[in-house]
């Protein structure tokens, strides 16, 4: 076989090995954020749902679905996630075919209204009974306690299905972010949180492009699934800083469902920076944080180069963790 040869089969091997990731946009926060994936130029496919039609109509997706005409008229599900449920559960041929081949599917909806609320349960129950060889992750978002005791019990019972249903559910609370960040307004909180997710699942399909470094395990598919098939409850946190060290730490604080990743089922750690600052001895110590600190024993690394990037960026992915917040909201402690 010529080198050529060998150059092209190598390159389609690399492209083969890819994990093949699709991000669904379910309801209204689900579609805001499509909308932000698209417009930071995510290269996976990326498919908005939603039963409302004008919004819709201003979402920028690879695939867009309108689901529920005949009952709502693209009106939307008027906050029953019963409707919402019923509704994707009966048009799921318009979706099923969209991620028949693909490997990790990340759901991503507000919970507490309608059609994202009832949609992403029935969604993620149809792939689960149907698709069992795939890995299901939820990023949902809690409302507000100001948005009312409906909205919470409505969140709350969504959160207890998919926590059953799912492979990996990361939680992020609208009322801890606003708490970590001062005296937002509503408006202005609900954009934080939507840069908040775009940075998760943005963090997580570069996943696909991570580049193994010498004397670190390296992440894969395998790795992936090992860590979170059947794992509950998640917590990815994103940091920035000048070392890794730093980033890593802010990875750690940039927490909103009060996670807890000590004696965790493992980690999975993700850093970009420039060659300059990715040196190796501030690196190793984040193995030893977290296996001394945290007592995890399975730790599996993704490095990548980026010489646009002015800090390093670390995202720490850890599965099957604890949170008395989330334990607390589903028993009903966390009131409106």
């Amino acid at each position: 076989m010529s080198r050529y040869s060998m150059d092209v089969l190598i390159k389609e091997a690399l492209e083969s090995a890819r994990i093949k990731i699709a991000v669904v946009g379910i309801g209204g926060c689900g579609c805001n954020i499509i909308n932000n994936l698209e417009r930071s130029g995510i290269k996976v496919p990326t498919i908005a749902i939603n039963t409302d039609a004008t919004s819709l109509a201003n979402v920028r997706a690879k695939h867009k679905i309108l689901i529920g005409y005949e009952i709502t008229k693209g009106r939307g599900s008027a906050g029953s996630p019963e409707l919402g449920y019923k509704i994707m559960m009966s048009e799921i041929n318009k979706i099923e075919h969209l991620i028949r081949d693909i490997e990790l599917v990340i759901n991503v909806a507000g919970l507490g209204g309608g059609t994202g609320t009832g949609g992403i349960v029935a969604l993620t129950e149809y792939i689960k009974n149907n698709f069992k060889d795939k890995l299901v992750w939820n990023v949902v978002t809690l409302p507000f306690q100001a948005e009312g005791e409906e909205r919470y019990r409505n969140a709350r019972n969504a959160l207890t299905e998919l926590l059953e249903l799912s492979d990996l559910v990361i939680v992020n609370s609208n009322d801890i972010l606003k708490r970590k960040l001062g005296m937002l307004s509503i408006q202005q909180a609900f954009k934080s949180m939507d840069m908040h997710l775009l940075d998760i699942i943005t963090g997580i399909v570069n996943l696909g492009y991570v580049t193994p470094m010498p004397g670190f395990l390296t992440v894969d598919y395998s790795n992936i699934e090992k860590l979170t098939r059947n794992a509950k409850l998640g917590y990815i946190g994103i940091g920035k800083g000048t070392t890794p060290l730093k980033a890593f730490e802010n990875a750690l604080q940039n927490n909103f469902c009060e996670a807890d990743i000590t004696g965790c089922r493992g980690v999975i750690v993700y850093v970009e920076g420039t060659q300059r600052m990715l040196k190796t001895i501030e690196i190793e110590e984040i193995p030893r944080i977290l296996s001394e600190r945290f007592n995890i024993s399975t730790i599996y690394w993704g490095v990548k180069t980026d010489w646009k990037l002015h800090d390093v960026k670390v995202m720490l992915i850890a599965s099957n963790v604890k949170s008395p917040y989330v334990e607390n909201y589903l028993k009903g402690m966390v009131r409106p």
